[in-house]
């Protein structure tokens, strides 16, 4: 008799999560030279210091699976072009993440 998995949703997720980020990817990246991988990359309005100053906020989704061990502080290659992740890494409970970057200067 074949076991059942204990979760039976997570195939469907895994299959998902691979279709979101191959079909509606924007960007390319790349973990510690691995291999490339479809990322959802959103630019937005930060406006952290009032009207004086605009900057750009950049973020960066993805399933976690494509970067084992990344962390704040780790770099991460977005379209040939090194980033900082500076903010906390939480996956949710599909796998999925959404990291703040800052180009690395």
């Amino acid at each position: 008799m074949t076991a059942r998995p204990l979760n039976p949703f997570a195939l469907v997720e895994q299959s998902l999560n691979a279709g979101v980020q191959s079909m509606l990817a924007n960007a390319t990246a790349v973990h510690l030279g691995g291999e490339p991988f479809g990322v959802l990359l959103d630019r937005t309005s930060a406006d952290s210091f009032g009207a004086a100053v605009d900057t750009a906020a950049l973020t960066v989704a993805y399933c976690i699976a494509n970067t084992p061990g990344i962390k704040e502080g780790s770099e991460l290659v977005i379209d040939g072009v090194a980033h900082i992740v500076t903010g906390p890494v939480q996956p949710d409970a599909g796998g999925w993440v959404v990291l703040t970057v800052y180009p690395k200067a």
